[in-house]
């Protein structure tokens, strides 16, 4: 509600699906999420639910900034409404949905085994209820990482830009390979092929 531009809109519509997602799963358990730890209780908020949600809130940052860096949304899949805030269109929010369904659904390792984010949701607020029925005597949230491998981070970039022609020839990299390199160093992601990318890391 009342985004005032395009990444606002999609945060906000992604944050609204997590709460879903968490409203679920705390329902699933049998906990009150009127009832909360850190943020405000008030008759009409549910405090445990935005509690829960800090913990997977960057699910939805990550998905967002994949779809923006896929470049396949324009000022056109958008709506400004009369009040001047900004809106998805239907096929916009499908595609904000599919991703983060594909990331919620992604298996990592978690105890042993490979669990999605969705099934490691349950299981966190599931160690919860068991904290506070007193079942388990230590709370201790567990939210595995997902490893993201990526070719273009700040510093691979940093040397792409800054290598010297007498740097390029010692590494054996062609001036064509370079020169595309930097053609798209302004993308918000690029790709550097493994042979190139081990030069680098080696400088």
């Amino acid at each position: 509600m009342n985004a005032s531009d395009e990444i606002n809109a999609l945060l906000n519509y992604g944050y609204a699906i997590l709460e879903s997602q968490i409203r679920k799963s705390i329902n699933a358990v049998g906990l009150d999420m009127t009832v909360g730890f850190l943020h405000e209780m008030a008759p009409t908020k549910t405090p445990l639910v935005y509690d829960i949600q800090e913990l997977f809130r960057w699910l939805i940052d990550l998905s967002v900034i994949q779809l923006l860096e896929e470049k396949k949304l324009r000022k056109s899949d958008f709506i400004i409404t009369e009040n001047y805030h900004t809106r998805l269109r239907e096929h916009t929010a499908k595609t904000l949905i599919e991703k983060i369904s594909l990331n919620f659904n992604r298996k990592v390792a978690y105890k042993g085994k490979n669990y999605s984010y969705e099934s490691i949701l349950l299981d966190n607020v599931q160690r919860l209820a068991n904290f506070i029925l007193d079942k388990d005597k230590q709370l201790q949230f567990n939210i595995p990482e997902i490893r993201i491998n990526r070719t273009d981070s700040s510093v691979i970039r940093q040397k792409i830009l800054l290598m010297s022609t007498e740097e390029r020839k010692r590494l054996g990299i062609n001036k064509s390979t370079l020169w595309y390199q930097r053609k798209k160093l302004p993308d918000k992601k690029f790709k550097v092929y493994n042979k190139v990318l081990s030069k680098l890391k080696s400088m």
